[in-house]
C-alpha cells in the first residue's frame, strides 16, 4: 500500500513542459483546470484548507511550487528542498498535479497551465497590499490566458511565521537581532522607509568594471608540463563596480548619475550601456588607449558549488589626463547641490587622482565611501587617502590597512578612523559573520549574516554599500541603514556574480519574512 502511494504521488510530479501538452488533452475534453501557486515550506492545515476549496471549483488541481534558488525568505530557508516539497504537495488527495516553477513569480507557470481559475488566498484580495506586485502580474497572465482569480475565504496561516517562532531554524545571533529590531520596529515601518527611499537623488563616481565568468571543466595536469589544463564550457558577463552598484541604487532611488571611464574602443562598451538599468544617467570619461577593466574568473560548477581556479585583469591602466579631470571636475561643481548621496567606489584601478579626490570631498552632500583592496592594488588603496565621508563602508583587512594598525581592538581602529575622516559611522563588513557598525558617538551595532547558504559572495559588499549608504544619507539609525543593507548582500551571495541587480519587491519581500 505504502509503495502504491509513493509511485502515485511521484506519477503527479510533471515538469512544466509536460503539464502544458497533458492539460491540454484535459481541456479538450472538458475539464476545467485550478491553479494553485507558491513556496509551500512547511505544510499546514491552511495549505490542506486551501487546496480543498480550490479543488472543489474545478475538475483538475495543479499546485506550481517556487524553486529553492528563488525563495528569498531569510537564514535557512527554504527549511525543505524543492524535491521534498514537491513530493509532499502531490501525496495531497485533492492535489491532481505538481510542478516546479523555473522563475521567482508564477507568470511563467500560469501561461504553461492556462488555468480557468488561479486561487490565491483573500490575504492577496487587495492587490495594492502586496509588497511584491507580483499578484497584479499574475492576474494579468491569468486573464490573457482566458482565466480568472478566485480568492478562497478561509484561515489564513503563515509557513513563514510558524517556522520564526515554533522551529528553531533561525540561527541564535540572528533571532536577537531581529527580537531587538521588532522593539523599535515594525516590518511595515522598515517597508515605508525602504519606499522613501524613492525621492533620493544619487551620484555614483568610480571604477566601471565588467566581471566575466569563464567556467570550465578541469582536465587535469598536462601531458607534457607540469600545469593544470581545463576546457571552456561557457562564459556569463555581469557589469562590475561602480557599473553594477548604480543598476543597485537605480531600484530605489529617484534618479543616479553614474561619473565613470570607460575604452574609447571598448568591444564591451555596448553591453556596458545595454544593462545600465534606465533610471541610471551615465556620465563617461572615454579612455583612449586602455579598454575597460575587465576581470576575468576562471571557474568550475559544481551544481551550486563554485570553485575559482584563476583570475585575470585587462585594460584600466591608463590614469585620467589632466583636461578630463578638469572635465569631470567641471562637472562636479556645476551639479555639487542637486545630490542628496554622492557615493564613492574607488576600486584603485586607476580612475581616482588626487585632484578628482579633493573634488569629491568638496561636494556639499553626503558622501559614502568604499576604498577597496584587491590584487591590483594591494596596500596603496586607503580610505585615509580621501579627508572627508560621512559614511564608510569597508571589510577588517581594508580598514586594518588603512590605520596602519593589525593588533588594536577593531573599536579602537574604527574610532580612529571616523575621527581622521570626519565620518558619522563606519561599516565594517566581515563575511560570514556579518557587519559590524561603529557610529562616530562611540555607539556600535552588530548586524548578522541572514544568508546560511552562498553560492558566489562576489558583489555582496557593493549591495551592502549601496543601500546602507542610501539609508544613512536619508537620514535613518545605523541599525536601520545596516538591516537593509545585510539583507541586501544576503540576496547577492544567492546568485552568479552579479548576475542580477538588488530589485525592491523581492527586498522588501525578504524583509518581512525575517520580521514575522
Amino acid at each position: 500500500m505504502l509503495k502504491f502511494l509513493e509511485t502515485l504521488s511521484q506519477s503527479k510530479i510533471k515538469s512544466l513542459e509536460e503539464i502544458g501538452e497533458l492539460l491540454e488533452k484535459e481541456r479538450s475534453q472538458g475539464l476545467k483546470i485550478v491553479q494553485c501557486h507558491g513556496v509551500f515550506d512547511l505544510l499546514h492545515p491552511g495549505h490542506i484548507r486551501h487546496f480543498k476549496a480550490a479543488k472543489a471549483q474545478g475538475d483538475r488541481l495543479v499546485v506550481s511550487v517556487t524553486p529553492d534558488r528563488f525563495v528569498n525568505k531569510g537564514p535557512g530557508r527554504p527549511v525543505f528542498g524543492e524535491l521534498l516539497r514537491l513530493e509532499s504537495i502531490a501525496a495531497i488527495q485533492d492535489v491532481d498535479y505538481v510542478v516546479l516553477n523555473n522563475s521567482p513569480d508564477a507568470v511563467s507557470a500560469i501561461s504553461k497551465i492556462k488555468p480557468a481559475l488561479y486561487v490565491k488566498g483573500n490575504e492577496y484580495k487587495d492587490h495594492a497590499a502586496d509588497i511584491t506586485g507580483k499578484i497584479s502580474e499574475e492576474a494579468e497572465a491569468v486573464q490573457s490566458s482566458g482565466g480568472t482569480v478566485f480568492y478562497t475565504d478561509d484561515i489564513v496561516f503563515s509557513s513563514s511565521s510558524l517556522l520564526n517562532r515554533h522551529f528553531e531554524n533561525t540561527p541564535p545571533e540572528v533571532a536577537q537581532f531581529l527580537k531587538e529590531l521588532k522593539k523599535e520596529y515594525s516590518s511595515d515601518d522598515v517597508i515605508k522607509m525602504v519606499n522613501d527611499l524613492k525621492d533620493m537623488k544619487v551620484l555614483v563616481i568610480g571604477d566601471a568594471i565588467v566581471d566575466e565568468y569563464q567556467f570550465v571543466e578541469s582536465l587535469g595536469q598536462s601531458g607534457k608540463g607540469q600545469h593544470m589544463v581545463a576546457r571552456l564550457v561557457e562564459k556569463e558577463t555581469f557589469l562590475g563596480g561602480s557599473l553594477i552598484v548604480a543598476n543597485h541604487l537605480a531600484q530605489f532611488a529617484k534618479d543616479v548619475t553614474l561619473v565613470a571611464a570607460v575604452g574609447k574602443q571598448c568591444p564591451y562598451l555596448s553591453f556596458i550601456r545595454h544593462q545600465l538599468d534606465s533610471n541610471v544617467h551615465p556620465n563617461f570619461t572615454y579612455l583612449e588607449e586602455s579598454g575597460t577593466l575587465v576581470k576575468k574568473r576562471y571557474v568550475v560548477r559544481d551544481g551550486k558549488i563554485l570553485t575559482k581556479l584563476f583570475e585575470t585583469y585587462s585594460g584600466q591602466e591608463e590614469s585620467l589626463t589632466e583636461s578630463q579631470t578638469d572635465h569631470i571636475i567641471s562637472t562636479l561643481k556645476s551639479e555639487r547641490s542637486k545630490y542628496d548621496l554622492v557615493l564613492v567606489c574607488d576600486f584603485g584601478n586607476g580612475f581616482t587622482n588626487p585632484r578628482l579626490v579633493e573634488a569629491i570631498c568638496d561636494i556639499p552632500a553626503f558622501i559614502a565611501l568604499n576604498t577597496q583592496t584587491n590584487s591590483g592594488n594591494r596596500g596603496f588603496n586607503v580610505v585615509t587617502s580621501y579627508r572627508r565621508a560621512d559614511c564608510i563602508s569597508l571589510n577588517e583587512w581594508e580598514l586594518r590597512l588603512s590605520a596602519h594598525d593589525r593588533l588594536s581592538s577593531l573599536e579602537g581602529v574604527a574610532a580612529d578612523i571616523c575621527q581622521i575622516m570626519e565620518s558619522k559611522v563606519l561599516s565594517i563588513t566581515q563575511g560570514v559573520k556579518g557587519v559590524f557598525c561603529f557610529s562616530s558617538d562611540g555607539s556600535s551595532v552588530y548586524i548578522p549574516a541572514f544568508a546560511s547558504t552562498s553560492v558566489d559572495r562576489i558583489g555582496a559588499g557593493d549591495s551592502y554599500l549601496s543601500l546602507s549608504s542610501l539609508c544613512l544619507a536619508k537620514g535613518y539609525s545605523p541599525k536601520v541603514a545596516g538591516f537593509v543593507g545585510s539583507v541586501a548582500a544576503a540576496m547577492s551571495v544567492q546568485i552568479i556574480g552579479n548576475q542580477e541587480s538588488i530589485k525592491k519587491a523581492p527586498l522588501c519581500k525578504f524583509i518581512t519574512r525575517l520580521m514575522k
